[in-house]
């Protein structure tokens, strides 16, 4: 029955030892969760900011882009009239207008 008695009362022992180790640890890890948990904040708004950073920079590369093709849509549009000018201009050149091109056969 001595045995018996001696283990309970090392597992009672060893469980108090475990009670007492646990609580140290976290004592001691305390700060450490702390530090990490803070870090963890910063680190999450950074990468706020840079989610909010490249947002932005992609609006801005949208427009961008809108203005580029606007822009090259103009001068397609610009060179395009320059090229049918020529033509324009033979076309309206051939035209005959009764009183400015006068037959000066006639007395």
């Amino acid at each position: 029955m001595f045995i018996v008695y001696a283990s309970l009362i090392l597992i009672a022992a060893s469980l108090i030892f475990l009670g007492i180790y646990t609580f140290n640890a976290y004592k001691n890890a305390k700060p450490a969760i702390k530090k990490l948990t803070a870090i963890s904040t910063v680190m999450q708004l950074k990468a706020d900011q840079l989610k909010n950073g490249v947002d932005e920079l992609t609006g801005t590369q949208k427009e961008i882009q809108r203005d580029i093709n606007y822009k090259k849509q103009t001068l397609n549009n610009t060179l395009s009239a320059v090229k049918e000018t020529p033509k324009k201009i033979k076309k309206w050149w051939n035209i005959k207008i009764p009183f400015i091109h006068q037959n000066n056969d006639h007395p």
